[in-house]
């Protein structure tokens, strides 16, 4: 393996902070459509209250289900939106195509497990949505959703036009 594949760890930082500017947003953009105010929008690793958030949105008025679900919604969206993009799209350079599946095919995927996963804690997106809608529907459409992620990332880097390039030149 090249040392320099190994940099692109480096850029986890980079990834985290977008991918986290996404969630927020989504909540922040749920919020005002639910006719609520954002009165704080962080979207860096930050401690509020003595605990840790990889960010956070703070709102005056009532938002509703909405607010929580929206970050795995926006997933969803930017998923479906780029994978097919990621798949069909011969890109020149491949840190294009690269920097595009790790921001909106992995990161929507990491989202969504790992708040999924976070689901017990009080705080969480995932359990404020349980107290409101049925469970299976909710374990149901991350379940699914998360599956369709591996799938997608599995094909994009197995079979899109890109990879199949990739492996030709070499």
């Amino acid at each position: 393996m090249k040392i320099r594949y190994l940099l692109w760890i480096l850029a986890y930082p980079i990834y985290q902070v977008i991918g986290t500017f996404r969630h927020e947003g989504a909540h922040a953009l749920a919020a005002i459509l639910s006719g609520a105010e954002v009165t704080k929008f962080v979207f860096w690793p930050s401690m509020l209250d003595g605990l840790f958030y990889w960010g956070y949105v703070i709102v005056t008025g009532h938002t509703g289900v909405l607010f929580s679900a929206a970050p795995y919604l926006l997933d969803l969206i930017t998923y479906f939106f780029f994978f097919p993009l990621c798949m069909l799209v011969v890109f020149k350079r491949k840190w294009i195509w690269i920097n595009l599946a790790v921001i909106c095919l992995i990161s929507p995927f990491a989202n969504s497990l790992y708040n999924y996963r976070g689901r017990l804690s009080s705080l969480n997106d995932v359990n404020k949505i349980l107290q409101v809608l049925p469970e299976g529907l909710v374990r149901g459409y991350f379940l699914f959703t998360l599956w369709i992620y591996l799938i997608g990332i599995f094909l994009v880097f197995a079979f899109s036009n890109t990879a199949r390039n990739l492996r030709d030149h070499k």
